[in-house]
This record gives C-alpha cells, structure tokens and sequence, in this order.
C-alpha cells in the first residue's frame, strides 16, 4: 500500500520557466520559441542520464547546471560566440529568482487530493538552498511533510541517504512511498536504490524508453494511487 509521495521539486512541482529562456535566446538574436525550448531541454536530461550509465564523473548539480544550458543552447542551434552571454544571462536571473519558478494552476489541487486520502508527501531536491523558500512562496509546502534540500543537508539526489531523509520524516517505509521526477537516472533509478518506486514525469513524450510507469502531469497521479 502507498502511504507517501515523495517530489522532485524542478520540473516536477516547480517548472522551468520556457518562456523567458526562450525571449532571452530570442532577445540575442536567435529567435526561438518556448516548444523549442521544451524539447531541447530533454537532450539536457538525456545527457545527465548518458553521464550516469557510463560511470563517468556526473559532477554535482551545480555543475550539470551548465552543461544543461549548454546543451539546450547547441540543440537550438545558438551560434557558439552568443551562448555565453545567454548562458550568463541564465545564471544570473536563475541567481535573481530561480528560473525552475512556473507552477502549474493544478498543482495545488492534486497536492490536496493526495493529502485528503491520507498520505504524507514531501520533497527531495537536489538545489541551492531556497527550496523551502520557494515552496513557500507558492503555498505548496502547506501540504508537505518533508522538504529535503540537497544544499542543506550535504547529499545529493541519487544518493539513497537523501530519500532515505524524506521517509523519515514521512514516518513511512520505502516500499511504501512513490517518488515522481523527471531525469531518470537522478529521480527513478535513485528513489529505486533507496527501495521506493520512481515515476518518472514525461510530459512532452519524448523521453524514450524507460523502464518505469511515467506520466504527462500530476494529475495523472490521482489514477496511481
């Protein structure tokens, strides 16, 4: 029996804001639209992934952060001698305000439905420190039991100690708790390592082949538990 739902915050709750990267690309020069945006972004994903499976250094997210912008930047086909300005761009407003700060208009809904049938849910986020805050901001952490930052607690995600963390404070076992995400390698395969289940959220389809239930939204998680 499921008794918890554990998030990933980026991309999971909280979600990329497209539209400003793609008016920043576009304000360089390099028109550019927020679809565009979206489906490069999964080459950032499957890059982290590839990183992963070869057992090459993964670096920490930081790290990943840059070679995410990198990615997405050479995807959309930005002339080399202008992603640095937009990749300073990037870092800079994500400094200002996280740019991971577009919350779907369902998210609370589904948060609360989950809570009405009785279980614990939380966050685990691989971040810099402002998960709290920004959960806050949104009113989303009235409905969490855990809010788990990797910044704070000095373990990342797929480490299982920083799931393990989330139970804890859910007072639930791993089997008995979900963890929904959006990079496989990073969220399902490090929620698997801990003992939970990982769902993986697609929400363009494009992810590829996964060995995992996924679904498009949140919303689809009401049919799951």
């Amino acid at each position: 029996m499921t008794r918890a739902v554990l998030f990933d915050l980026g991309n999971t709750l909280h979600h990329l804001d497209h539209a400003w990267i793609a008016d920043c690309i576009s304000a360089h020069g390099h028109p550019t639209s927020v679809r565009q945006v979206q489906e490069a972004e999964y080459l950032g994903k499957a890059a982290v992934d590839q990183r992963f499976r070869a057992r090459a250094d993964p670096g920490n997210d930081s790290s990943r952060q840059t070679d995410y912008v990198g990615i997405i930047l050479n995807a959309l086909g930005v002339p080399a001698d202008r992603q640095p300005a937009i990749a300073e761009a990037f870092h800079a407003e994500n400094r200002r305000a996280s740019v991971w700060r577009v919350m779907h208009d369902d998210t609370p809904d589904v948060l609360a439905a989950l809570r009405a049938r009785g279980l614990r849910l939380g966050v685990v986020s691989n971040a810099d420190g402002r998960i709290a805050a920004a959960l806050a901001a949104t009113g989303l952490d009235r409905y969490l039991d855990a809010i788990i930052d990797s910044h704070v607690v000095g373990v990342e995600k797929p480490d299982p100690r920083i799931f393990h963390m989330a139970l804890d404070q859910c007072g639930v076992a791993p089997a008995e708790a979900l963890f929904v995400g959006d990079i496989y390698e990073i969220d399902v395969r490090g929620a698997r390592n801990a003992g939970m289940e990982g769902i993986l959220i697609d929400p363009l389809t494009l992810y590829g082949e996964v060995d995992c239930r996924r679904i498009t939204h949140l919303g689809e998680l009401l049919s799951l538990v």
